[in-house]
């Protein structure tokens, strides 16, 4: 009987040893992922999920460029020839390009050629476009208000037309200077405001349902909000220009985190502005100073850069806007060029 006893003893105290093994191997493997995600985020590019996708992929590559000119109409007067382009969006059989050195928008063919000019006479400074619902929404500061255009280039009533925040604590902000403006996956309107240093966020009316951020360095703060990129998700991504970092919220306008570029060789992002996002998680920036395209992982990690200054393709001098469209195309608005150069990637 003493040794059936012992023999069960036996039994119970191997599998309690063998139940504290398994434990003891858990613990082990929850913090040897811990680890290895606090080195991804405390250390350099080189662990980023996603940068053996893009050495497989390469680098963008050059296919056409898009001015306005022709052998036949190749001067810089000319009115189809683009002068200080800022932004560019795509629909499904044009391209829309802020020709904002000239008050207005030049229209082409998904081939680079010319097809017409919009809005002569009716915006002063077109600083960003976007393209949704069969509607141009151009974000003219000078203006103080939203233009917007028809799929045939009609206008229509424009939104904001100059007016001023009413602020939550019941106090009247400044008049809205909007600088960019895409509509979400929600039919919402997200603006980013530099009379205010805030993002809006309103309905087709025009009528304001909420805003963030604010004038100032810290996070979920801006100095001069420029790009917007509102994700499937509901992510925002906004590029904070004199702060020089993208920053992430969620839906209703939290701070989620920040990019700022230190996280790879080509260093800290000097004057974010174009901004997009691909299904994939890539964040493209176009940073001014540096007369680059970059591109992060949602991480922050760099995964690769290129352009430097200069007329060459692949080189930019002044590159502002961007835009990504469903083939993989990259536009990006090479401002002191007079160009948009298109890559393939």
């Amino acid at each position: 009987m003493f040794i059936s006893k012992f023999a069960r003893y036996v039994k119970v105290s191997s599998e309690r040893r063998r139940l504290h093994a398994v434990i003891l191997l858990l613990l082990l493997a929850i913090l040897g992922i811990a680890g290895y995600w606090w080195m991804k985020v405390h250390s350099g590019p080189s662990v980023s999920p996603l940068t053996a996708e893009t050495v497989k992929a390469g680098l963008p590559h050059y296919l056409f460029t898009i001015d306005g000119k022709s052998k036949a109409t190749d001067a810089i007067n000319s009115n189809k020839a683009l002068m200080g382009p800022l932004a560019v969006t795509v629909s499904s059989d044009r391209v829309f390009v802020a020709d904002t050195g000239r008050s207005q928008v030049q229209v082409y063919g998904r081939d680079g050629k010319w097809i017409s000019t919009w809005g002569k006479g009716k915006i002063n400074y077109p600083f960003a476009l976007s393209f949704s619902n069969d509607k141009l929404y151009v974000a003219d500061p000078n203006l103080m208000e939203l233009v917007i255009f028809d799929d045939k280039g009609n206008e229509l009533k424009p939104l904001l037309n100059k007016q001023r925040l009413q602020l939550t604590n019941d106090k009247q902000g400044e008049i809205i200077r909007p600088t960019a403006v895409q509509v979400g996956a929600d039919n919402l309107i997200y603006v980013s405001d530099v009379g205010n240093q805030v993002v809006l966020v309103m309905d087709s009316s025009g009528k304001i349902l909420r805003y963030f951020g604010g004038s100032g360095t810290t996070d979920g703060k801006f100095q001069y909000p420029n790009a917007i990129y509102v994700a499937k998700n509901g992510k925002v991504y906004v590029s904070d220009s004199n702060n020089g970092r993208i920053q992430i919220f969620d839906q209703k306008g939290q701070f989620l985190y920040k990019i700022t570029g230190s996280q790879g060789k080509s260093g800290p992002l000097a004057l974010p502005r174009g901004l997009t996002v691909t299904d994939s998680g890539i964040i493209f920036v176009v940073d001014v100073f540096s007369h680059t395209l970059r591109a992060y992982d949602e991480a922050g990690f760099e995964l690769w850069s290129f352009g430097g200054n200069g007329k060459d393709h692949g080189q930019f001098n002044f590159p502002n806007g961007l835009y990504v469209d469903s083939e993989g195309r990259i536009y990006v608005t090479d401002r002191e060029n007079n160009r948009v150069e298109v890559y393939g990637y």
